[in-house]
């Protein structure tokens, strides 16, 4: 099956040569409410399982560096291939470097959190293996974490979702900033969190994910609408989704409390209308425990 009897050598090789970054064996859960992950301070990867949603799988990377070798190029093909783009593809390694370096990016601050739904993580495999692209030792243990879990399965040579409600995050560790690297504030922490924790609710609850598309529609005005998706382009997201753009107001305008990431000069408009939309996502009480700060 795909090759997967050679995957131990595979493995030992790696170790002896330094290449994992961090432990591919044994990679297992951790339970762990919103507070608990967020307070906790740890020096590797850390998967946890959200209390409050066990639907929603987190990654908690001590650094930028490591995280963004695992998802960046993940997260490129999810949201960031326009629709008129051509067939979708996985970029090669040396590709991905070129269009991070065409953005003025690396791969520390590519993004600094991630959501992703398991069956967009098949369509990558997938996709991988159809153009033979040869994978980052890091997108090779986020495979086997998957296979391991029960995530995914391999049928006929072609990955396959097993739980495709499943929802798996992304967030770093704080740090200060160092050479090539920025930092990441304990405030920033914050906001990474519960910008991604929304995407996840928005992924797993079809009620509030129900109320994002309405209040889209019919709360917020065209120029309103124009404002996100201008800020999105800037954002490099796939302005062509309107699924994608529903999502990505509602983390924004609702989950995002840090102003480095998004205020209303950023969205551009005033503060005024800013409170006014929050006001009227509230009052509309949207299905969510999420805190509607």
């Amino acid at each position: 099956m795909k090759g997967f009897s050679v995957k131990p050598l595979i493995w030992i090789t790696m170790l002896f040569l330094g290449l994992l970054p961090y432990q591919a064996f044994g990679l297992g859960l951790t339970p762990g409410s919103f507070d608990a992950i967020l307070d906790t301070h740890v020096e590797t990867l850390t998967v946890w399982q959200l209390a409050e949603n066990n639907k929603i799988y987190v990654f908690d990377f001590h650094g930028l560096v490591t995280q963004g070798k695992t998802f960046n190029r993940i997260t490129h093909l999810t949201e960031q291939i326009q629709a008129n783009a051509g067939y979708p593809r996985v970029l090669t390694t040396d590709e991905f470097i070129k269009y991070m370096d065409s953005l003025r990016r690396t791969q520390a601050d590519f993004a600094f959190g991630h959501d992703l739904l398991v069956s967009e993580l098949v369509l990558f495999y997938n996709l991988a293996d159809r153009d033979k692209i040869e994978l980052l030792p890091e997108e090779i243990v986020l495979r086997t974490f998957l296979l391991d879990q029960g995530l995914i399965k391999v049928w006929r040579n072609f990955y396959q979702s097993v739980q495709s409600d499943v929802v798996i995050l992304s967030i770093p560790q704080e740090q200060p900033h160092t050479e090539g690297t920025p930092p990441v504030s304990k405030l920033a922490r914050q906001a990474i969190f519960l910008h991604e924790l929304s995407h996840g609710e928005y992924y797993t609850n079809p009620h509030f994910a129900a109320y994002c598309r309405l209040f889209w529609n019919q709360s917020i005005n065209d120029a309103q609408r124009r404002a996100f998706v201008n800020l999105f382009k800037k954002y490099n997201y796939n302005t062509a989704s309107g699924e994608l753009m529903v999502n990505e107001m509602q983390a924004y305008l609702m989950f995002t409390p840090d102003p480095q990431s998004f205020s209303a000069s950023k969205l551009g408009v005033t503060e005024g209308e800013l409170a006014s939309m929050r006001d009227m996502f509230r009052r509309g009480r949207p299905p969510t425990r999420l805190p509607l700060r």
